[in-house]
């Protein structure tokens, strides 16, 4: 079908959608994609589960947040940690944070799997924001996310670092840059910024959103994205 004229609107997005693979992340009407073709997130047909996976407003997920903090922080002063070493942890878990943000938005947000059953819960959430991302519903993460997130980032840290102390400073720290990566989204998408650090954060994360979705994994912070040469300067056309 490339490089044919197509007669119809519809035959044309069809053409686009099998030639280029960030189609699936653009913004369209739900009727032109199922014409086009291209399937359906799980979310755009079982809207309740935004109850559980989405938040339209940051107030969930922060209480939460920091009733996890207070958690870690009672865990790991029980076990035995305090001061210096403990601050040294809670730094360790945000620079973890930082790389999951990463890793997470760049080999499971985007993923396309062959399986078309596994691809449609894969792209549930994410592909959805990239095709809706006026849609304040999925500009954070509700409980369930939360939970599951929490419980999956907490594994590593207690196998690898043979403490329950250290393990819960670490996830402090986690905890913390999580919620302030909850922040930064929400304010990218809630509303113009002109001054501050925002102002950069908004042009860099608005830049993946503009199909370049193989740019600008990052939220909160650029360097992942420049280690393993994914940036895209946000002054660049």
């Amino acid at each position: 079908m490339a490089g044919e004229v197509c007669s119809t609107p519809v035959r044309w997005f069809a053409q686009i959608a099998a030639d280029r693979r960030d189609f699936r992340h653009l913004p369209l009407a739900p009727w032109l994609l199922l014409m086009a073709g291209v399937n359906r997130t799980l979310i755009e047909d079982r809207r309740w589960l935004l109850r559980l996976f989405g938040a339209a407003t940051l107030t969930p997920v922060l209480v939460f947040a920091a009733a996890l903090a207070g958690a870690m922080t009672w865990v790991g002063v029980r076990a035995g940690a305090s001061g210096a070493a403990a601050v040294a942890w809670v730094a360790v878990g945000i620079v973890y944070w930082t790389f999951v943000e990463y890793a997470l938005h760049r080999w499971l947000y985007h993923w396309t799997p062959r399986s078309r059953a596994l691809r449609r819960v894969v792209e549930s959430f994410h592909v959805y924001h990239h095709r809706t991302p006026d849609d304040r519903a999925v500009w954070n993460a509700g409980p369930a996310l939360v939970v599951l997130l929490t419980t999956l980032l907490s594994l590593p840290p207690l196998a690898l670092l043979g403490g329950v102390a250290r393990a819960a400073f670490v996830m402090l720290g986690a905890v913390v840059a999580y919620a302030l990566y909850e922040v930064v989204h929400h304010e990218c998408h809630a509303r113009v910024h002109t001054r501050g650090p925002l102002v950069y954060l908004q042009a860099f994360h608005l830049r993946h959103h503009q199909r370049n979705w193989r740019r600008n994994f990052g939220v909160t912070n650029p360097f992942w994205d420049w280690l393993f040469g994914t940036l895209a300067p946000i002054g660049d056309k």
